[in-house]
Order: structure tokens, then sequence, then C-alpha cells
């Protein structure tokens, strides 16, 4: 088996005809701790707007409910960040069965999507348009998000390299072509 490494996040091996490069979805401490205390504020505020839904009576209950209920979608949200920032990557794998790209924590694997070799076209890092308000909001360290290379597969768009700096999507978006390219021959071969 041959590892190489891309940047900080990146991990890339081969062993025979599979290829798998593993990004990390981790952010220095100082991110991943000021993360973690923001979420536990959050948590605090869901218990005095619980105790508010509890306590008081007719509409000011009804006021409560429904800012509970926004506090609910960013908690959720939240959660995702933390958890992904913690023990989270995403494996890209292609074979000749094709390309798979799941999202994992920790050792537990993620839902995969798949593609077959077939219809799997080059990937395409995207560069990145600082002029964009809801892009730069996805490169933030509290998003689950940013993805930095489109990979068209058929029908389907996937998307792999979440918050990656471009030059080391370009890298990554490079050995994977390299890597379709080979595979493809060989299949043309076979």
């Amino acid at each position: 088996m041959k590892t190489s490494r891309i940047g900080d996040r990146i991990l890339v091996s081969t062993s025979g005809e599979r290829w798998v490069a593993t990004v990390s979805g981790s952010i220095p401490d100082w991110q991943r701790q000021s993360l973690e205390l923001w979420m536990g504020a959050w948590m605090a505020l869901g218990a005095m707007l619980l105790y508010g839904a509890w306590a008081f009576p007719g509409s000011e209950r009804n006021f409560y409910l429904i800012c509970l209920g926004f506090w609910s979608f960013f908690a959720v949200r939240a959660w995702r960040a933390v958890r992904w920032r913690r023990s989270g990557h995403e494996v890209i794998q292609l074979s000749q069965d094709g390309v798979e790209l799941r999202l994992d924590h920790g050792d537990t694997p993620g839902r995969a999507t798949t593609a077959p070799l077939a219809v799997v076209q080059e990937a395409q890092p995207q560069e990145p348009n600082p002029k964009s308000f809801f892009e730069s909001m996805e490169q933030q360290f509290w998003v689950v998000g940013g993805d930095r290379i489109h990979l068209s597969a058929g029908p389907k768009t996937l998307v792999f390299g979440k918050q990656l700096p471009p030059e080391d999507a370009a890298k990554l978006a490079q050995l994977f072509n390299q890597r379709l390219k080979r595979l493809k021959a060989h299949e043309r071969q076979a």
C-alpha cells in the first residue's frame, strides 16, 4: 500500500487498483473549543426557553414554543457541526467498481453514494468566489459544507472536499483524475 499526504487534512492511499482519499473534518483546537463552548451556551438558552414555555401561561407560552422551534433547528445544525469537527472525515474511493463517497464519523461509516466507473467524468475543483456571501458562509468552521470538488456522474453531480484550501482541492482533483484515466484505460483494454 502506498500512502501520501496533501496538506494537513488529506491522506491518499493506493492498494492495487483501489484509490482512497480521506479528508479530515478537523480544525485547530481553539476553533473546536469555541464551537463547543457556543454549543453549550446554545443548550443553556434552550433550557431557559423550555422553562419559559413551561412556566408562563397563554400567549407568552406560544411565544416561547415558537422560539423553541427556531432554537431546535439551529441546535441540530450546531450538533452536526460539533460532531463533524470532532470525528468526521470524507472518504472518496475509486476502483474498477466505480466511485464511492461517504461521510464517516469516527469508526462509523456513513451512507455511501456510488456511481459506476462508466459514467464518472473528471473531477473539477471549484474556484472560490470571494464576493459571494453564501460561499463565504459555507467556508466558516461552524458550518458543515463548502464542497470544493464537483464530479459529474451521469445525471448526478457528486461533491466532496469540504472547506479545502483551493490549492489542496486542485491537487486532490488532479490525483483523482489521473487514477480515473488509468482505471478507464484498463477497463477498455479488458
